[in-house]
C-alpha cells in the first residue's frame, strides 16, 4: 500500500471503520443465530447448542475470509430483505470475548488491506487529485466486503443445511480454511510444468 498517500489511507480506514456492513436477512436465521450468541450472554444452553461464536459480527468475519480465500464474491440479492449488521467495523474485536478469546483489533487492518488489494474499481490517482472523495472510495470497499461476506454466508448456510451438527466440531472453521488453502495448493502444483530431463 506504499502507493497510497498515508493521509488518504488513514482517512479511508477511519470512514470505512464507521460503516456497518449489510447482509441478506435470511442468513440471520440460517447462519448467524445457529453460530453466535447474537445478543445474549453465554450460558449452558447456548454452549450446548454449539454456538461457538459470540457477537454476530464474528460470523461475518468468518464469512468474509471464506469469500476472500475462495476469491469469490456474491452480490446481495435485490430480491431479498437486507439487514444492517448494527455494529460499526471499528468496534469489531476490540474487547475480550465472552467466549474467552482476547481482543483482536488487528483483524480490522488485515481486512482493510485485503479489500484495498482486491478491489480493482478504485482509481487512486483520481482520489489523489480530488476527483473522487474518501466517502466514495469507502463505499466501493464496502461493496467488495459485503460481496465477500455474502458468498461466505452462503457457504456456511450450505454446511449447516447439509449437516446440522457440522459446527459442533471445534475444528469446523479450521477444516473449511484448510480445504480452501488445499485447493489453492493443488491448483498451484497442477500448473507447474514438469522439469526438463537432463538426459
Amino acid at each position: 500500500m506504499a502507493f497510497i498517500n498515508k493521509e488518504y489511507h488513514e482517512a479511508i480506514f477511519d470512514v470505512w471503520g464507521k460503516r456497518s456492513p449489510s447482509y441478506e436477512k435470511h442468513f440471520e436465521s440460517e447462519v448467524i443465530k445457529p453460530l453466535a450468541d447474537f445478543g445474549i450472554g453465554t450460558n449452558a444452553v447456548s454452549e450446548a447448542k454449539g454456538k461457538i461464536l459470540g457477537a454476530a459480527y464474528e460470523v461475518l468475519i468468518m464469512a468474509f475470509f471464506i469469500g476472500l480465500y475462495s476469491k469469490r464474491q456474491k452480490p446481495l440479492s435485490e430480491y431479498e430483505d437486507i439487514k444492517d449488521c448494527g455494529q460499526p467495523i471499528q468496534y469489531w474485536g476490540n474487547i475480550d470475548s465472552k467466549k474467552g478469546r482476547k481482543a483482536y483489533p488487528k483483524i480490522r487492518e488485515y481486512m482493510f488491506i485485503s479489500l484495498v488489494a482486491r478491489t480493482p474499481d478504485i482509481d487512486w490517482i483520481a482520489l489523489d487529485k480530488g476527483l473522487r472523495t474518501v466517502n466514495e472510495t469507502a463505499n466501493v470497499l464496502m461493496i467488495t466486503m459485503e460481496e465477500y461476506i455474502n458468498y461466505g454466508l452462503s457457504v456456511l448456510a450450505e454446511k449447516i443445511q447439509s449437516d446440522e451438527s457440522y459446527f459442533y466440531n471445534k475444528n469446523s472453521f479450521l477444516d473449511i480454511f484448510k480445504e480452501l488453502t488445499k485447493d489453492k495448493q493443488n491448483k498451484n502444483s497442477d500448473s507447474e510444468e514438469e522439469p526438463e530431463s537432463l538426459d
